[in-house]
């Protein structure tokens, strides 16, 4: 992810501080031309400055969902803005949609058009696309005061439930405020302001630095990319997705559920090296005792290469001494043919040598259930040409 922190001013020459983020943490930072930033750091997020971001509560009525929502909210805001409505970029909460329908408030953040344009248009002519655009600081219901800045040059900045204030430089004013006085106030300070805050409210502020604050916005509900700046629905999609997966991937609160996810893979993997070691520790059993069959019965045989096989032709030997005909001779081998023949098909020709019978002039359906009989009794039936089949014991060439 590519963060890009707009400046108040634009224009052509316009430095632009950037921070390549995994959505969740810093990974580096620096300040450059938009010529210098890349293309490919994955999804491009521009971050507007809280100065040039205003806050309003509008009231809407109910029903005013849908395409006449803009215009509705034109008219709600005419008199509160010093300029056209139409030259502002006004964009409504998340929720806006249900509150429209139903009536109710809201809150809509306000910006410049021009100054939008302006700020981008550096940034479109180097080729990149600006996913969302997301305020640095968006109101919250727990409140937050940012101090931002050099102690020379400071600037605090209240985010509350109803908008984001600029708080005056004397903090003697700040007891205005009943925002500041809540017990879960949180304060969050630049490295330079962390003294100033400490000696002069007498509290602990969390240190965060201008990248960390851009990260933080990062994930704000809020995408003022909207209506000239607004992406097709594949866009939005994509972009939904990369966030939920760098959610998962590195967000603190998804730890365990990665440790799990972690944990979880290693065990299957474990489990299936075990199974895989076990299976083959049968098979290695189950071909040890069949050597150990073979050679038990048949002394002769010193080495053992495929016990099942070398077990089946000594055993035709033995039937062959003893005169009595084996599986493989040819009247066998004739009478398991006979069972896989279709009716009234005789072989025009039949050969037998070296324990195979071959046959010509039969069409025979390999699939059949006599050639399965035929396998079960050690049997292999084999086409050889076009009507030509080869019946010989399984294993042999």
């Amino acid at each position: 992810m590519l963060i890009i922190a707009l400046p108040h001013t634009a224009n052509a020459n316009t430095s632009y501080a950037h921070v390549h983020s995994d959505g969740h943490t810093v990974l580096r930072s620096a300040t450059g031309a938009a010529a210098t930033l890349s293309a490919h750091a994955g999804e491009v997020v521009a971050v507007v400055p809280h100065s040039r971001l205003s806050w309003l509560t509008v009231q809407l009525p109910p029903a005013s969902h849908g395409p006449r929502l803009q215009s509705v909210l034109h008219g709600l805001l005419e008199d509160r803005l010093l300029d056209d409505p139409q030259h502002l970029h006004l964009v409504l909460t998340p929720d806006a949609a249900e509150v429209a329908r139903t009536g109710g408030d809201t809150l809509v953040a306000v910006c410049p058009k021009t100054w939008l344009r302006e700020a981008l248009a550096p940034l479109q002519a180097a080729g990149l696309t600006v996913q969302r655009i997301v305020p640095e600081l968006s109101p919250s219901a727990t409140p937050v005061v940012h101090v931002m800045g050099e102690p020379d040059h400071a600037q605090s900045v209240l985010c509350h439930a109803h908008g984001v204030l600029l708080l005056p430089p004397n903090t003697a004013q700040w007891r205005a405020f009943a925002e500041l006085s809540q017990d879960d106030l949180q304060i969050q300070a630049e490295p330079a302001m962390v003294a100033r805050v400490q000696s002069t409210l007498q509290r602990q502020p969390m240190l965060q630095n201008a990248a960390q604050r851009w990260v933080k916005s990062s994930q704000s509900s809020w995408d003022l990319a909207q209506g000239e700046w607004a992406q097709g629905h594949a866009q939005r999609v994509q972009r939904q997705l990369l966030s939920a997966w760098q959610t998962l991937m590195h967000a603190p609160a998804w730890k365990p559920v990665r440790w799990g996810l972690a944990t979880l893979i290693a065990l299957q993997l474990l489990g299936l090296n075990a199974l895989a070691w076990r299976e083959r520790s049968a098979l290695d059993a189950q071909q040890a005792a069949l050597q150990s069959i073979l050679k038990t019965t048949f002394p002769s045989v010193t080495l053992v290469i495929d016990a099942p096989l070398q077990m089946q032709r000594e055993v035709d030997a033995l039937q062959n001494t003893s005169g009595h005909a084996s599986s493989t001779d040819l009247e066998p081998l004739l009478a398991a043919l006979s069972g896989v023949l279709p009716a009234g098909q005789t072989p025009q020709q039949i050969h037998f040598a070296n324990h195979a019978l071959r046959v010509q002039g039969v069409a025979i359906d390999p699939n059949s259930a006599g050639n399965a009989r035929l396998k079960a009794q050690g049997l292999n039936l084999r086409q050889d040409g076009n009507d030509s089949w080869v019946l010989q014991a399984e294993g042999a060439k």
